[in-house]
């Protein structure tokens, strides 16, 4: 949901150029991972950000450069945190360096592809298109989010 979103709103915002800093801000977060032990809910994080994204593409605010490229930062190391490879006994360390820039690739392949579909999108129908999915996204954050939080008391 939040690489759907992240996606949409950079394409809604005419800013594809900032996409270029999110396989440096993956990988940040991959080696964050990889080399500490933070025990965040990350899911938990994810969820919320998924939430900010939909909400931001459902007000269809115009957001300074700044803004954006600091959640597409902030977004990346936490997708970066919240992917690790399968730990198999005997897994080398090659395959664990391949799996990691092959899950950046397809992160990066797939917001490029994305926010370049949005951008089309956004000039077709006054971009209600790209309104829809972000409260679908916003929605579906918000009911998972409630699950979480309602299972957890």
């Amino acid at each position: 949901m939040l690489l759907l979103g992240l996606a949409f709103l950079l394409g809604q915002q005419k800013q594809l150029k900032g996409i270029l800093l999110l396989p440096f801000s993956v990988l940040a977060g991959l080696l964050i991972n990889h080399y500490s032990l933070l025990s965040w809910n990350t899911e938990l994080i994810l969820l919320v950000l998924a939430l900010i994204c939909g909400l931001l593409l459902v007000l269809r605010l115009s957001l300074s450069k700044f803004i954006t490229i600091m959640l597409l930062v902030f977004c990346g190391i936490i997708v970066g945190l919240d992917s690790s490879p399968v730990m198999i006994p005997g897994l080398g360390t090659n395959s664990i360096i391949s799996w990691q820039l092959g899950a950046t690739l397809t992160i990066n392949i797939g917001i490029v592809l994305l926010s370049l579909f949005a951008y089309l999108l956004n000039q077709y129908w006054n971009g209600i298109i790209l309104r829809v999915a972000g409260s679908w996204i916003a929605t579906s954050a918000i009911f998972v989010l409630t699950l979480m939080l309602a299972g957890k008391s």
